[in-house]
C-alpha cells in the first residue's frame, strides 16, 4: 500500500444529529457495471462512535455465513465500513451481512493486509460492534455502531463498501464511497476525510 497522498480536500463534517450522506460507485472504471445497484449511507458521530446506516437495493439478498468473523466477503452480500483516525496508521474494518453476521478486524498499519499469514492476526471481538440488518421491499438495510477513539474537532477517515453477490454469478458487484483508482479497498489515504463536529 504505497499509494501517494491524494490531493488535499477539505474535511466534510460528521455531526451527532444530522447525518452526512454517501453514495457508492465504481470510480476505477469509466462506466459502472450493469449490475450495480444503488447504495446510500448515512453517517454520524456521537458518544465516541461512528454511527452508520446503509440502504441497499439488491436483487438477490443472501449470505451463507453463520458465525461472526467468518470470511463474509466470500459468502454473499456484505456491507463494509473502514475507519481510522487521520493521525494514525491503524484502522478498523467491519462487515455486516443481511443476517447480521459481523466481521471485526483491526489492522496495525496501511500495509498490514498485504503481510497477513492468517486472518486470526487481525480478528477483533465482534461483540464490540453493535449492528442490525433487515430485509426491505427493495433489498436490505444495515446499521453499525463502531467505537472510534476520537472526539470533536478531530479528523477521521471513513470508507463504505459493498459486495453485492447474486447466486449463480461468477463474481459479486463491488462498489465504494472512496475514489479508489483500482479495486483495492485497503487504501486508507483515499478514504473520505471527515472532521467530527460537536
Amino acid at each position: 500500500m504505497t499509494s501517494g497522498q491524494p490531493p488535499a480536500a477539505a474535511p466534510i463534517p460528521l455531526r451527532a444529529v444530522e447525518p452526512t450522506i454517501f453514495t457508492l460507485g465504481q470510480p476505477w472504471q469509466a462506466e459502472p457495471d450493469a449490475g450495480l445497484r444503488p447504495t446510500e449511507v448515512r453517517a454520524r458521530f456521537a458518544d465516541g462512535a461512528l454511527l452508520v446506516e446503509a440502504e441497499m437495493v439488491d436483487d438477490d439478498v443472501f449470505n451463507t455465513a453463520t458465525e461472526h468473523n467468518q470470511r463474509t466477503w466470500e459468502t454473499g452480500d456484505v456491507f463494509e465500513v473502514f475507519v481510522r483516525r487521520d493521525d494514525q496508521e491503524s484502522y478498523t474494518e467491519v462487515h455486516v451481512t443481511p443476517d447480521n453476521v459481523k466481521l471485526h478486524f483491526r489492522f496495525a498499519d496501511f500495509g498490514h493486509c498485504t503481510r497477513l499469514v492468517d486472518f486470526d492476526e487481525v480478528a477483533a471481538d465482534p461483540a464490540e460492534i453493535e449492528s442490525t440488518a433487515e430485509r426491505t421491499a427493495t433489498g436490505w438495510r444495515a446499521t453499525a455502531r463502531i467505537p472510534v477513539d476520537a472526539g470533536p474537532g478531530e479528523l477521521i477517515r471513513v470508507s463504505f463498501c459493498r459486495y453485492d453477490a447474486t447466486r449463480g454469478a461468477a463474481e459479486p458487484v463491488l462498489s465504494t464511497s472512496s475514489p479508489h483508482p483500482e479495486v483495492a479497498f485497503h487504501r486508507p489515504l483515499e478514504w473520505t476525510l471527515c472532521r467530527i463536529e460537536g
